[in-house]
């Protein structure tokens, strides 16, 4: 696996990614949103929006005075995306297809730039970073979420362990590893925002799934979908049954993730 499939991935696992915005709204929404605390009339930028779970709700708190710019690689994605937003009677946001990489936006006109668990998928980190800080209006702010250094431990070791040893030449890459570390996030942040004041909140959040099922398509919602797609399909269902009974057998229904959350706040012109 030398070059990870965004959009392959996250096509496949749209539906499950969903069900777990939706089963644990307290991991990554709820405080995305405490971070942007989006006011009447605030316009947004979210990139990579994935199914929408935060914009939708930021959009409906900026009212209709407020706009918001969702874009994501994966069509699945801005679909269910824009079914949440119909179905909460959120009109106010345009939802867009395209790769971060390419995405086009006006400089300096959000109120609002945010994006969760994304930024490591660019191809060039900084650029990336540069563009998003650029979109910021004087006195706006960049609202990033990005992963620590445990991403639904213990299950996930298991799951590569046995992908590993069940697929021959599976090479991991794992595109999140670039963000773990807190003070490269500082010091990256500082040099892209001219030494502005970069506040980092670090969580350690226990995800209960509850049965062997729930943490199989805990797992099958987030990027080790995307080991998957190098498998078999013989391989993948193999992998699938001994990851359950491993998980019964040991009566793990339960992984830990940490999270970054960062809020870097724009001077006044």
């Amino acid at each position: 696996m030398p070059e990870f499939d965004s959009r392959g991935t996250f096509q496949k696992a749209a539906n499950e990614y969903t069900k777990i915005q939706d089963a644990f709204p307290e991991v990554i929404r709820d405080p995305l949103l405490a971070d942007m605390a989006v006011k009447e009339g605030d316009r947004i930028l979210d990139l990579p929006c994935g199914t929408g779970d935060a914009i939708v709700r930021a959009a409906k708190l900026a009212g209709p005075t407020g706009h918001a710019l969702a874009i994501d690689i994966s069509p699945s994605m801005i679909e269910e995306a824009k079914e949440s937003a119909e179905a909460a009677g959120v009109k106010n946001i345009q939802f867009v297809v395209e790769n971060m990489d390419e995405a086009q936006f006006d400089a300096a006109a959000y109120d609002i730039v945010v994006s969760a668990n994304g930024p490591f998928f660019a191809s060039d980190l900084k650029a990336f970073l540069v563009k998003m800080w650029g979109a910021v209006k004087p006195g706006g702010k960049l609202v990033l979420m990005t992963l620590g250094r445990n991403f639904l431990t213990p299950i996930s070791g298991v799951f590569l362990d046995l992908a590993q040893n069940k697929t021959e030449d599976l090479r991991i890459s794992i595109p999140w590893r670039v963000t773990e570390d807190i003070l490269f996030l500082r010091t990256l942040l500082e040099e892209v925002t001219n030494k502005q004041r970069v506040k980092i909140t670090h969580r350690d959040v226990v995800m209960d799934y509850k049965t062997a099922d729930g943490g199989w398509n805990l797992l099958m919602g987030t990027a080790f979908r995307g080991y998957t797609l190098e498998m078999s399909a013989q391989n993948q269902a193999e992998i699938e049954a001994e990851m359950k009974e491993w998980m019964q057998t040991n009566r793990v229904f339960s992984a830990t993730c940490s999270f970054n959350n960062i809020v870097v706040t724009k001077d006044d012109a």
